[in-house]
Formats: structure tokens, C-alpha cells, sequence
């Protein structure tokens, strides 16, 4: 390999020049855009038994819906991904809540039913995108020993945009309507791409693209120049060691995301159709398991770096599917409270405690000249899942009619696959990310 180092920087040559009121200023704003982006899957997942009244659709159907949006998301973030390491991580940070807006606002006007899967297709497929970039981001700029809390902080925005979601559907819908919620979601989105004006590039991408410009003679942090000429995707799987790490996350990734859709999509469908709640109850499960289930990401993000992100992913795959059985035994039809107390550790377990030091352990296994490109990659299969999750629900359901058999197949059984990821070598937490993977 051919490695070339900046020798001013030798005592510390990895050392990143942001200060420490830049990194809370990144944080905070990669943590609003993450909530947006969920608020926005979340509208269409609240409004589900609106939206298939209004426009005919049955449960079945509205997995198949949620699907064929997943499939949205693959597209978006396969795109996205190498279009970070060429253009730059900035750029694709803004675009991606700008295409999420947009259409985030034409859904509130649609007619049809082939309509609004399009527009939710194109919308949540950008917002989907903003976790990639927004993870590029904080790995690339955060301190070895911070990066995985800071990062836990982040993807804890994910309940936080459920947990607005559910907040204003239950103050709003009987006045505004399922249309008006989509109209309300445009301003949050428009307001955090005024507030990340203030991002700036990298310090990995700018040094790696002023080398490969030939604008700088030597790098400041360590790479291999030669690779990094060849196209994003082909660096994936030429080198023998990055593709296997990569087979081994998205191993992992895919089994566990294949029981997502069900736990967590169209979940408040099973609590209407199947545990008689009203979309009330059905919403408020929801806002109190998401106020509950933020905290699951800081502590695993905290947890994930004392035990090595790796452990802390395989330690979920074994207690999430456990309490999805509770869940099954012990909730009953009719009874709210039978069904919010053993929801609310699922929920806590199905989201945070796999993604917080799931997704750093994805970004930190690939160097900085295809970070972009392998998490877009390994978001774009996870959107894939989602997408077989959806057609999976859509066909044990309609072949056994039993969402109990169909809950104990895709909630209970596949996460475990999930352990896969013990393939996968165990990176320790505060490494420096050029002695991870360059």
C-alpha cells in the first residue's frame, strides 16, 4: 500500500481542528435532522388507519405500502452514499431534508392511492438518507472516546421524531386531518436546513480530496492514495478484509430489520385490528414507549463503548426476541394497559440498544475514502429489509390470517438471526478510526 502522512503532524497526526462548541453545534443538529426524518416516517405511520380509510387500502395492503417505500430508501441512500465521498458530506447533508421536505408537503394534496405511494416513496426514501450522512458526519468529526455516546445522542432521534409524531397527531388530527399533519411537517424540515448553514466539511474528506487533486503533497491522515482513485463501490469488494466486515454487518443488519416492520411499522394496525384499541390508545402507546425508549440510545451508545460495539448489538439480539415473546403472552385484546406495560421494553429493545452501537460500528469499520459509500451501501440493504419485512408481513399474514403466527415469525424468530454479527471483528471503542480500517 501506498501511505503518506503529513510529518507536522506526526505527534498527533489524527487530531481533528474542531472545537468542542462545533461538535455540541453538529451533534445537536444531526440529532434535529434524524428527529425530522423520523417525524416524517412516523406521520405515515400514525396516520395509517386514516390514510387507508380516506383512500381504501387494507392492513395487508398497507404493508406492502410500507414496502414498497423501503424500496424508496434503498434507492435514496445507494445513490447518496458514493455522491458523499465524491461531492462531499456537507452537501448531501442538506439535500437530503430538502427532497424529504418537499414531498413531505405534496402527500397532504394526494387522491389516490398510487399517488401517495409515490410521494411517500420519493419522501421517506430522502429522509432515510439523512442517517447515513448524518453518522459520516459525527464519526469523522467526533473524538475516539465520545463518538459512540455522541452518536448514541443522535440516532436517539429517532424515538424523539416518533415521540413528536405521536404528540401531534393526538393534539391536531381532529382539528387539521391527516392531510394538515403532512402540511405541519414541511416547517420543522425547512427550519433545520436553515440551521445547518453553519456545517462544515470534514477534516478526513478535505485532506483526502486535496491529496487526490494534487493540491497537497502529503496527507494528514492516513490512507491509501492509490485505492481511493478507483470507484467507491469497486473499493468495497476488492478488498478481502472490507468485504468481509461488510458481509458480516449486513448479515446481521438485514436478519434483524426483517422483524422491524411488524414491531414497529405497522404496529399501530395490530393495535387496532387485532387488540381492539382505538388510533388514540393506538397513538398514545406509541408517544409513551418512544419518551421511554429515547434513553436506549445514549445508554447503549455508552454501553456499546465499554464493551465494544459489536457485543453490545449480539447482547440485544438476544433479549429483543425474548421480550417480543413476553409481549405476545402476556398483551391482551381490549386491554390497554396488557398492552402498553410489555410494548414499552420492546420498543425500547427493537429500536435504541441495536441501532446506537449498531450503526457506529457499521461507520467506524470502513476508511474515510468509502465511509460514505459502505454506509450508504449497508442503509440502502437495511431499506431493502424493511422492504422484504413488509412483503414478509404481508405474506405469512395472508397465509396463516394469524398475526399471532405471524408475530411469532417475524418478531420472534428472525432477530435472532441477528448473532451473525459476532462474524464480524471486534473493534476496540477508542480506536483511532485509521488504525481501524484505512
Amino acid at each position: 500500500m501506498s501511505e503518506r502522512s503529513n510529518s507536522n503532524n506526526e505527534s498527533n497526526p489524527n487530531k481533528s481542528s474542531r472545537s468542542r462548541r462545533y461538535i455540541i453545534y453538529l451533534t445537536i443538529i444531526a440529532l434535529a435532522g434524524w428527529s425530522m426524518a423520523s417525524f416524517d416516517f412516523n406521520l405515515f405511520t400514525l396516520t395509517l388507519p386514516l390514510t387507508s380509510k380516506a383512500l381504501n387500502f387494507t392492513v395487508a395492503e398497507a404493508g406492502a405500502i410500507s414496502g414498497i417505500i423501503y424500496l424508496g430508501q434503498f434507492i435514496s441512500v445507494l445513490v447518496f452514499g458514493p455522491l458523499m465521498d465524491r461531492l462531499g458530506r456537507k452537501v448531501m447533508f442538506q439535500l437530503t431534508l430538502l427532497f424529504s421536505a418537499i414531498f413531505t408537503g405534496f402527500t397532504a394534496f394526494v387522491q389516490n392511492y398510487i399517488q401517495f405511494i409515490t410521494l411517500r416513496f420519493i419522501s421517506d426514501g430522502s429522509a432515510f438518507a439523512e442517517l447515513p450522512t448524518g453518522l459520516t458526519l459525527i464519526t469523522e468529526e467526533s473524538k475516539p472516546k465520545v463518538r459512540g455516546i455522541l452518536y448514541g445522542f443522535v440516532q436517539g432521534g429517532w424515538p424523539l421524531g416518533v415521540f413528536l409524531a405521536s404528540a401531534i397527531y393526538l393534539i391536531l388530527v381532529s382539528s387539521i386531518g391527516w392531510r394538515g399533519l403532512y402540511l405541519v411537517g414541511v416547517l420543522p424540515l425547512v427550519l433545520i436546513l436553515i440551521g445547518r448553514r453553519w456545517v462544515k466539511e470534514t477534516d478526513r474528506f478535505n485532506d483526502l480530496k486535496k491529496a487526490l487533486k494534487g493540491e497537497e503533497q502529503t496527507t494528514r491522515f492516513k490512507t491509501n492514495l492509490q485505492k481511493a482513485k478507483e470507484f467507491p463501490f469497486k473499493q468495497l469488494f476488492t478488498d478481502k478484509s472490507i468485504r468481509r466486515q461488510l458481509i458480516a454487518v449486513n448479515s446481521a443488519w438485514m436478519l434483524y430489520t426483517f422483524s422491524f416492520v411488524t414491531t414497529n411499522v405497522v404496529i399501530t394496525l395490530i393495535f387496532t385490528s387485532y387488540y381492539h384499541l382505538t388510533a388514540s390508545q393506538a397513538a398514545s402507546i406509541l408517544l409513551l414507549s418512544s419518551a421511554i425508549g429515547y434513553f436506549a440510545y445514549p445508554i447503549a451508545g455508552w454501553y456499546g463503548q465499554k464493551i465494544g460495539r459489536r457485543n453490545a448489538w449480539a447482547l440485544s439480539s438476544i433479549i429483543m426476541p425474548l421480550l417480543a415473546a413476553v409481549f405476545l403472552l402476556t398483551a391482551r385484546p381490549g386491554d390497554y394497559l396488557s398492552v402498553l406495560i410489555p410494548y414499552i421494553p420492546l420498543y425500547f429493545f427493537s429500536n435504541g440498544t441495536f441501532a446506537s452501537p449498531g450503526f457506529m460500528y457499521v461507520s467506524e469499520s470502513f476508511p474515510t475514502r468509502i465511509r460514505g459509500t459502505a454506509t450508504g451501501f449497508t442503509m440502502a440493504l437495511i431499506a431493502a429489509s424493511y422492504a422484504i419485512g413488509g412483503f414478509l408481513f404481508y405474506g405469512v399474514l395472508t397465509l396463516t390470517q394469524s398475526i399471532y403466527l405471524t408475530w411469532i415469525a417475524l418478531a420472534i424468530i428472525l432477530p435472532i438471526g441477528a448473532l451473525s454479527i459476532l462474524i464480524g471483528k471486534n473493534i476496540p471503542p477508542s480506536a483511532e478510526l485509521e488504525e481501524i480500517s484505512w
